[in-house]
């Protein structure tokens, strides 16, 4: 969704209530803050000796059995991974898996797809992300991180800092970048112990990431700006907004919704400008990008999911939707009031699965093998 396209829909939609820009162009680039305390490196540095932020707490495999695969019916398709759909069941303690493949998913109905996979965790999972076949679950009252690969079962779960509220892994990097929300801090974790590596410094409660290329963006709680970090520092640009969730387009430009509002902001860094407008919807919080570059809201204070474009296309998914994900032309949403995971397939829903009250985040992942129930 390009800056162009954004000016359209701000400044020609129908939906649009007002047309603002927040802050403008910087004489010249801020300067980064360099922490006062860690080695200052972001990129995957060495491994710390000792690291009193993260201590192993326990590490569990589900029922002891790793999922059951199939043999891929031919050579050819064995080489193309089979991608799945991750959801965390917060007040459940679980994460579910479900396989998206069906036709009926994308056919108009009420197509209901049950979980081939559910993996009990210790803590009720919060936001996700993925890595090939692993996915990564904060646990921000429990001050826990696991780690859990459905290609072999295995999981385990660690003390990662005293918040960890988001997480992102960095394909760049190979690592794990992980919000530290009480403790105000981006720690750096090593995605296969664990560990953490790196630690920087924040002026205030860091909330959700976003990674584009070597940058981090993190928005802050009760803040207007948005962190830049890169290189072992970080920039602060002012947004005039209060930013919650965040996503980077394939533009480079930044989207994030604003807490207790009604509207979206997309801030460019090459020239320091803010766009907000209404969207017509309540409170819009989490976003997904799809490959086409198509993008997507959940309106968390209401009932629907929202692709933002020249002509945005609210669609009914039920009350109080959470984070969403994108896998081909498919939405899967996460609704939290109903306790199902919502399939949206050409702007009406297509189908659903019945899981539980309370869920949160949704990732996607891939595996060599299909997973079998």
């Amino acid at each position: 969704m390009g800056y162009l396209r954004l000016a359209a829909f701000v400044c020609a939609s129908v939906l649009a209530a007002s047309c603002t820009a927040a802050s403008s162009p910087p004489s010249t680039a801020p300067e980064p803050v360099v922490p006062t305390t860690g080695d200052g490196g972001l990129t995957a540095p060495p491994p710390a000796p000792e690291q009193p932020t993260s201590t192993a707490v326990v590490t569990t495999s589900g029922d002891g059995e790793a999922p059951a695969t199939t043999p891929a019916p031919d050579t050819d398709a064995a080489t193309d991974p089979v991608r799945y759909v991750v959801v965390a069941e917060e007040r459940a303690r679980r994460l579910t898996v479900l396989d998206v493949s069906e036709p009926c998913v994308r056919e108009p109905g009420a197509c209901e797809v049950g979980p081939i996979v559910a993996v009990d965790l210790p803590a009720g999972p919060h936001n996700l992300a993925a890595r090939g076949s692993v996915v990564f679950a904060t646990h921000p009252h429990a001050g826990t991180v696991s780690r859990v690969d459905l290609a072999d079962g295995s999981s385990s779960t660690v003390s990662v800092g005293t918040e960890p509220h988001d997480v992102k892994y960095s394909a760049l990097d190979g690592v794990l970048f992980v919000a530290d929300e009480d403790g105000s801090r981006l720690l750096t974790v090593d995605p296969t112990t664990l560990e953490v590596i790196d630690e920087l410094d924040l002026p205030a409660r860091p909330h959700d990431l976003a990674v584009a290329g070597d940058t981090v963006w993190v928005t802050m709680i009760g803040r207007d700006e948005l962190a830049a970090v890169s290189n072992g520092a970080f920039v602060l640009h002012s947004t005039g907004g209060s930013p919650h969730d965040l996503i980077v387009d394939d533009e480079g430009l930044v989207w994030f919704s604003n807490w207790n509002a009604d509207d979206l902001s997309v801030f460019d860094p090459l020239t320091g400008d803010t766009v907000t407008t209404a969207v017509g919807v309540s409170e819009p919080h989490h976003f997904a990008l799809a490959d086409d570059g198509t993008l997507w809201v959940s309106d968390n204070g209401g009932a629907a999911v929202v692709r933002v474009g020249e002509q945005p296309t609210a669609v009914e998914v039920g009350p109080t939707p959470h984070h969403l994900a994108v896998v081909d032309d498919l939405v899967v949403v996460a609704v939290s009031g109903t306790g199902r995971a919502v399939f949206v397939h050409a702007g009406i829903v297509s189908g659903h699965a019945e899981l539980s009250t309370g869920l949160h985040g949704v990732a996607v992942v891939e595996v060599a093998e299909p997973l079998s129930s």
